[in-house]
C-alpha cells in the first residue's frame, strides 16, 4: 500500500442496508462473470444475473477502491449524461447484486 492510499472499512453490507456515494464493490472470490454471444452474465453460488450493457460496463469498473460516486463520475463523464442520475442507477445494482451475495460491499473516500 503507498502512503496516499486509506485502507476501506472492511464491513460487511447487511443485506438490508442500503448502499450509497461512498460505498465501494468488490467482488466475492465465489463470483463467476462469463461473456456469452455479447451477454454479460454475472453469478454467485446460487443467483446469476445477465447484465444489460450499461450494467455491464458499471460492473466493469469495479475494483475495490473506486466508490459509487467515483464510477458515476466517470460514466457521466463519458457519455456527457447526469452524474446524479449514475449515481442513483449505481446504488440500485449495486444493492440488488449485494442482496444476492454477487458483490461485496465496504464503505470508503471518493478518490475522484
Amino acid at each position: 500500500m503507498s502512503l496516499d492510499e486509506t485502507p476501506l472499512e472492511k464491513t460487511p453490507l447487511d443485506k438490508n442496508a442500503q448502499v450509497g456515494p461512498g460505498s465501494v464493490a468488490s467482488l466475492p472470490l465465489n463470483v463467476k462473470i462469463r461473456n456469452h454471444r455479447g451477454t454479460t452474465v454475472v453469478g454467485g453460488y446460487e443467483h446469476f444475473f445477465e447484465l444489460t450493457a450499461s450494467a455491464a460496463h458499471i460492473w466493469r469498473q469495479i475494483d475495490g477502491r473506486r466508490t459509487v460516486s467515483d464510477i458515476a463520475a466517470l460514466i457521466a463523464q463519458e457519455y456527457d449524461i447526469d452524474q446524479e442520475s449514475v449515481v442513483q442507477d449505481i446504488v440500485e445494482l449495486f444493492t440488488e447484486l449485494a442482496r444476492h451475495d454477487v458483490v461485496n460491499i465496504a464503505q470508503g473516500e471518493s478518490r475522484a
